[in-house]
């Protein structure tokens, strides 16, 4: 069962970006927000639910208590920080979003394997 979901979530996760990847050649790369922008922005969100699927699949100890909301917390905020700088790199270079937005995709995905091997 994990496994099917883990791989619902890589599905929902590269739909998002081969989608903007086809709309980046119709797409006006002078404007900030177009469809390329949502379709990055929602796949930047999957990689944090991503993260946090990655983070909870770490050996955790019985005894963490509530140490164990650091795995759904740490990645949750440090993927909505990258989410926001996300959205502020587009107003200063509007015509990397694509680039940008695999950048910041990879470095969620990077901090979900962080807290996987701590």
């Amino acid at each position: 069962m994990k496994y099917i979901f883990i791989g619902l979530l890589l599905v929902f996760l590269l739909y998002p970006i081969i989608w903007a990847k086809t709309q980046l050649n119709d797409d006006n790369k002078k404007k900030a927000l177009t469809s390329v922008t949502a379709l990055m922005s929602l796949a930047i969100f999957m990689s944090i639910v991503f993260s946090v699927v990655i983070a909870l699949n770490a050996d955790m100890p019985a005894n963490i208590g509530h140490g164990g909301f650091m795995y759904i917390i740490g990645p949750s905020f440090y993927g909505l920080l990258v989410l926001i700088f996300y959205l502020v790199s587009l107003g200063v270079r509007p015509d990397f979003k694509f680039a940008l937005g695999i950048i910041s995709i990879l470095i969620n995905l990077l901090i979900g394997f962080i807290y996987f091997l701590n």
